[in-house]
């Protein structure tokens, strides 16, 4: 059964179908959605060094038209959060540029939808592979209407085929994906989350010791290294050898994308949804050590205090790559 609700625009309040895109009566949106794509556009239009704004459409060489001094690049530290729902972003300390992205999105039916993308070096462009990937996947898992299931793999194949129009092979852009799709189940009685993924970007569930929901990962590397301990390679010897973290699947300039991987959770208690690209899990992998360190953030000072946190950490151990990091914190309400 559908909650009942009213339109978010005060000139309307109209009641509106939650399930629906769009309020009838006036055209509101009724999903919002934030991310590296929005929060880069906004810090590069104004200097952070004189405040000065760029004019829309203006040419963009760079630098600042007022004060002359080079402007930052936004896409170096990004920090947002929706609804309760938080991320972070950070080129780290060896990478030139920052090739991840994210995108956040809720619907007014309740439902949260996060991705992460990590943009494949080796190729033109992967930033923006990254965040063309994020943001049609993300519109994807909002504007969907099947099931938890069938959505996510839409969206996954959806950002497949658009990253696939931005170049040719070989060296077209190309990137890794890894989503969250958070539904209330019907009657207010529990959440059903779906992960969708490719290449080796992640999603653990974070939990605390003692919950009847412990801490695990979600999601299994498509990468050399796996599949080598899949076919029997001693896991030692297969995590050492240098082709570890070649990946085996990605999205990128191939004709047809590749099929994502799926997983379900519903879980029976509370935790925290965590997505990340490579740049934490080299450091911190292990699903105990990561709710060690976010959970008691999250609950002082909410899930972005929680993605600080883990950022922090990741720059602490090196910071050799792009560090990114969504947090979902998942209530489970309990049965009547």
């Amino acid at each position: 059964m559908s909650r009942p609700t009213t339109c978010p625009n005060p000139a309307c309040a109209e009641p509106v179908d939650p399930t629906a895109n769009f309020c009838e009566a006036c055209g509101t949106d009724l999903a919002v959605r934030d991310g590296t794509t929005a929060a880069v556009a906004a810090a590069a239009a104004t200097c952070a060094n004189c405040g000065t704004t760029a004019e829309p459409g203006a040419a963009d060489d760079g630098y600042c038209t007022g004060c002359g001094l080079r402007r930052r690049d936004p896409a170096e530290h990004v920090e947002t959060v929706l609804d309760g729902v938080a991320g972070v972003s950070d080129r780290g300390r060896v990478r030139e540029t920052n090739q991840d992205a994210m995108a956040l999105g809720r619907h007014l039916a309740g439902t949260v939808a996060a991705v992460v993308c990590d943009g494949v070096s080796t190729t033109l462009t992967p930033e923006l592979a990254a965040t063309t990937a994020a943001d049609t996947a993300l519109e994807a898992l909002l504007r969907g209407r099947s099931d938890g299931a069938t959505r996510t793999r839409d969206a996954v194949l959806a950002a497949g085929k658009a990253v696939g129009k931005l170049g040719r092979a070989p060296h077209g852009p190309s990137c890794t994906l890894v989503s969250a799709l958070v539904q209330p189940l019907p009657d207010a009685e529990g959440v059903d989350v779906h992960i969708g993924w490719i290449g080796d970007s992640r999603a653990y569930w974070l939990a605390p010791p003692d919950s009847p929901e412990p801490s695990r990962a979600l999601t299994r590397d498509h990468s050399w290294a796996t599949e080598m301990i899949a076919v029997g390679m001693d896991p030692a010897e297969a995590t050492a050898d240098r082709r570890a973290h070649q990946i085996t699947r990605w999205l990128g300039p191939e004709d047809r994308p590749p099929v994502p991987e799926l997983a379900h959770l519903r879980p029976t208690a509370d935790g925290l949804l965590l997505l990340c690209t490579d740049g934490l899990w080299n450091y911190l992998d292990d699903p105990a050590e990561l709710a060690a360190a976010a959970l008691g953030p999250a609950a002082e000072s909410g899930p972005l205090a929680a993605a600080v946190a883990l950022t922090a950490l990741a720059l602490e151990a090196g910071g050799r790559d792009n560090i990114t990091i969504v947090l979902v914190p998942v209530t489970v309400r309990s049965r009547s």
